[in-house]
């Protein structure tokens, strides 16, 4: 832990941070046990991941409350989903088919007419990795490069995700109304 400590400044931040690994380490080596299969590479992982929990510490309020834990949660997960990537021993994750045209206009339009639990709500039932990326940008608001640096992937890759997962919402939206 004495790693993690010397990127945080203040005793305020150090004392929060034991506070997130006391209270999710376990959770978070379970996450990426199950996606790794691997010892290991999850203790790598969760790793990586307090790496970059420590150096956006600020965005973490609260330490004891769900939305922490989701933050921790999806932080981990993708981490140990780009290792699997790197080692080949997935699919290719963003293999997701053709180009579609950009309709962010009708988009935007959409979705600043619904209220923000449904938003949320219809979040969570899109696949992990729009989920996460969305739940990053519009309940933490957080820009695509924090996004980007937080779960290790590129910005482009976040961005692509974030267009494609805004389509996918808006669809699945649209559905419920």
């Amino acid at each position: 832990m004495f790693v993690y400590l010397t990127l945080l400044e203040t005793q305020e931040e150090k004392s929060k941070f034991e506070q997130v690994y006391s209270n999710y380490r376990q959770l978070m080596f379970y996450i990426a046990k199950s996606i790794l299969n691997d010892d290991f590479l999850s203790e790598d992982a969760v790793h990586d991941a307090f790496i970059n929990i420590a150096k956006s510490l600020k965005n973490i309020s609260d330490v004891a409350c769900p939305r922490t834990r989701r933050y921790v949660v999806i932080i981990v997960r993708n981490i140990s989903l780009n290792m699997l990537k790197k080692q080949k021993l997935s699919e290719e994750i963003d293999g997701m088919g053709e180009y579609i045209a950009d309709e962010s206009v009708l988009e935007d339009e959409v979705l600043s007419k619904i209220s923000f639990d449904l938003i949320v709500n219809q979040i969570t039932c899109l696949p992990v990795i729009y989920k996460d990326v969305l739940y990053l940008s519009y309940v933490e608001d957080l820009n695509t490069r924090e996004i980007s640096k937080l779960i290790n992937i590129s910005n482009e890759t976040v961005k692509k995700r974030l267009q494609r997962g805004r389509k996918k919402l808006a669809e699945s939206i649209k559905e419920v109304i």
